[in-house]
């Protein structure tokens, strides 16, 4: 039996319940983060509450935690219900519940709902993955990591038909992201590219990890957007999330970044080989990577 948080209680998940007037069931109105842990160790903490926080602000949504051990405190208890050492937390705050309107009431409770889960078939993508191309119809609030995903979920399944693990989304023939990664190449030069953190794609905490180690394994990394063009010449690509940690890009619809998908890892190796879990310091300083292993 699973239990899952929902505001100020523990439940199963059969028995878990949301008021139907929830503003993020009717309106998509809230936010959310997916943080991992390993061996009970929640990880980049500090950075997703970060992020997390800066989304609320962002919607207007009232912080429902007075500080963050409060949060730490409610998630070490449903780590220990659930008896579960390595996997995913997801954390989803609404605005709260409300009769339905458009406009928003003030001073509204917000909704909390935490629960836990795991992801495995890992090692399947280790060799690398494919990935499709298609035209971002998103908002312009991309930057803000609201529950408002459908146009993610289109992409994705529309991806996943046409054989691609993941798709990459454009503006302008610009690549901005992935529908659920961030993306990456590296030229010629070993040059590493990726789209700048603004409002058109979501700044990932394992993105941002992979920039500070890469720099500081004196590897030139360019916070710009890269097209078609630059995909045809770069000799690697990769993406990167906070489930799937860095995971090699071999094909980008029917380009061939790089036959031998050892290959693709060189970048990677550079900065201690293809890892799946960034850690951080109390700081939020990048250490390291954890050795990739497939969480069951």
């Amino acid at each position: 039996m699973s239990f899952s948080y929902i505001n100020g209680s523990y439940t199963n998940n059969i028995d878990a319940q949301i008021s139907v007037e929830d503003r993020g069931f009717n309106f998509s109105d809230g936010v959310y983060e997916v943080i991992g842990f390993r061996k009970g160790k929640l990880l980049n903490f500090n950075r997703h509450l970060n992020r997390l926080s800066k989304s609320l602000i962002d919607l207007q949504i009232s912080k429902p935690f007075t500080n963050q051990n409060s949060l730490k405190i409610i998630i070490n208890h449903l780590l220990k219900l659930n008896d579960i050492n390595n996997g995913f937390l997801y954390i989803q705050i609404t605005r709260g519940t409300a009769r339905r309107n458009h406009l928003f009431p003030n001073n509204i409770k917000p909704n909390v709902v935490i629960f836990t889960f795991s992801r495995g078939g890992l090692d399947k993508i280790k060799k690398g993955v494919n990935v499709g191309l298609t035209k971002d119809q998103r908002w312009m609030r991309c930057d803000i990591k609201s529950i408002s995903l459908l146009a993610n979920v289109l992409d994705k399944q529309k991806g996943h038909e046409r054989g691609f693990f993941e798709v990459w989304q454009s503006r302008k023939n610009f690549i901005t992201e992935g529908t659920t990664s961030n993306a990456f190449i590296v030229n010629k030069k070993s040059q590493i590219y990726t789209h700048p953190k603004n409002n058109f794609i979501l700044g990932g905490v394992t993105r941002d990890c992979v920039v500070e180690i890469a720099v500081k394994n004196n590897l030139k990394v360019i916070e710009k957007a890269f097209d078609i063009n630059d995909i045809k010449n770069c000799n690697e690509a990769f993406l990167t999330s906070t489930t799937l940690g860095v995971v090699p890009v071999i094909k980008i619809e029917d380009i061939v970044i790089n036959k031998d998908f050892v290959s693709t890892l060189k970048f990677l190796n550079k900065i201690k080989s293809v890892k799946i879990f960034m850690h951080t310091n109390q700081s939020g300083v990048c250490r390291g990577i954890f050795k990739i292993e497939p969480l069951q």
